[in-house]
Order: structure tokens, then sequence, then C-alpha cells
């Protein structure tokens, strides 16, 4: 009896320790009481420092979109938990349904949702993959693409609402991909990079990262990412951790590195090459 009761605190000792090495390590790189990107993770590492983003900008949208609970894990659209532990946040957006799930499906959601809440209809448009650009104020103003992709047709009123909108990126989800998106826009220097800045590979398949919060130094010549990404199957999008890093939320770069410098990331790997803007 006496031998049982010790094993039991030892045990508990030992789980003690354990947690709370895990929950040091853990709140060295996370505030788990805040709910945005930039609440929750640090705005200065060493020489490192977030810069002010202006309100109303889409670099300070994407540093304030939401989390779910820090404990949060990604979840597949059937519910089903994911077994290989890649994040080290998720944010807290509606999943894409599963059939429009690619990559650049969050990517182009959350930069459509910026411009429309903005009113800035008139940015709102992709390329399909056979080329047609299909835009927003036409499909409000009533139109509606045609059978074969390639053209337009008038069926509807005048039509500016959040359900239309919808529709119309159900349509664009269905018709885009890394391909598409890479080629709408703007390759930058990395010295440049902003949060809402993307790495993106073209390709079958092809894969694209969220460039969610950026530190800079101008001590060290370099800068610290904070990446988000879409997957397939269909699944939350996550902000991933950095296993080449301690399993920190920053990926880092110097930015003078040449253009074949790689990035890993734990299910793909970019090159600086890769560095894309939306070019409106």
């Amino acid at each position: 009896m006496i031998l049982k009761k010790v094993l039991v605190c030892f045990t508990c000792v030992i789980f003690c320790a354990t947690s709370s090495i895990a929950q040091e390590k853990y709140s060295k790189y996370v505030v788990p009481e805040a709910f945005s990107v930039a609440s929750r993770y640090p705005n200065k590492v060493g020489s490192f420092y977030r810069r002010q983003s202006s309100n109303g900008t889409f670099e300070y949208y994407v540093q304030n979109l939401p989390l779910k609970p820090a404990n949060y894990k990604t979840h597949f659209s059937n519910g089903e938990e994911k077994v290989f532990d890649v994040q080290i946040g998720v944010l807290d957006l509606p999943q894409i349904k599963e059939r429009y799930q690619q990559s650049s499906g969050y990517i182009i959601q959350i930069r459509s949702d910026y411009l429309y809440n903005s009113r800035l209809y008139g940015r709102i448009h992709y390329n399909f993959i056979n080329g047609f650009v299909c835009s927003y104020a036409k499909w409000a103003a009533g139109f509606r693409v045609n059978s074969s992709n390639n053209g337009w047709e008038h069926f509807e009123e005048q039509d500016y609402s959040r359900a239309t909108y919808k529709k119309y990126m159900d349509v664009i989800l269905q018709n885009t991909n890394c391909s598409t998106l890479a080629r709408e826009m703007s390759k930058i220097k990395l010295a440049d990079v902003k949060p809402g800045d993307v790495f993106i590979q073209n390709g079958h398949p092809g894969h694209a990262v969220l460039i969610v919060d950026v530190l800079y130094s101008e001590e060290e010549k370099a800068v610290k990412l904070v990446l988000a990404q879409g997957f397939s199957p269909a699944q939350d999008m996550e902000i991933l951790k950095n296993f080449e890093d301690d399993e920190c939320p920053w990926f880092t770069i110097s930015v003078d590195s040449e253009d074949d410098t790689m990035i890993r990331t734990p299910q793909w790997t970019f090159y600086v090459k890769d560095l894309r803007r939306f070019a409106n």
C-alpha cells in the first residue's frame, strides 16, 4: 500500500514537472487568452519587431484575423482531428466546402472578404482556369457566367447582398486554383514583404500559404514570418509551427536570400522566388 502511494506521488511529480515545462515552452510563443493573430503572437522577439499596420488596410485585416482557442486542433470537414500536428493556431473561419478546397481557396476567400467588407467591389475579380475574368462588379450587376465559362449573360437585377456575393464566391472557388492565382499575382522582394503576401507554387498539385504576420529586424537584416495554410482534404486553415526552429510560429529568412533559398514548412517546401502579392 505504501509502495503504491509512493508510485502515485512520483507519477504526479513527473506529470506536473512535464506539464510545467510544456506550458513554459508554449507560453514563450503565444498568449493563450488572445484571439487574433496580432494579439496571440509576440510583437517583439529580440531585435525583431512588428511594424504598425494602418487600420483599413489588407495587412491590418490579415493580422487581426480571429483565432480559435489556443488548444484547438485542426479538424477536417468530416469532423475528424488532423493527426499530423503541424499547427500552433487555427483561424476561426468557416471551412470552405470540400469540393472547392484547395490551399489557394482560403487565400482567395480572405482577400475577397476584405474587399467586400471594405466595399471595394471593383477589385474583386479572378481568372478562371480557361482565362475568363470573372468580376464581382459584373456579377452584382445581374450578369451570370454562361455554361461554357467564357462569357456573360444577363439574368438578374443588380444585387450587392451578401447572399449574392456568396454565390459568386462559390463559382470562383470552383474555377480557380494555385496556378490561376499565381498568374494574377506580382513577384516582390523579400525585403518588402508584409502581411497579406503569399508564397505560392503553381502546378498539379500546387500549394500556397498566406503570410499573416511579419516581424522585421534591421540589425539582423532578416524577417520572421507567420504562415497560415489550408490543405486537402478540406480542413481548417491553420497557423504553421516551424519544426526546424523549436516548433515556434516564425520562419526566419534573411532579406538578402537568393531566389532558390528554401522555406521548409511542415507539409511543403517553398522558395524565396515563390513570394507574391495581390496586384490590386
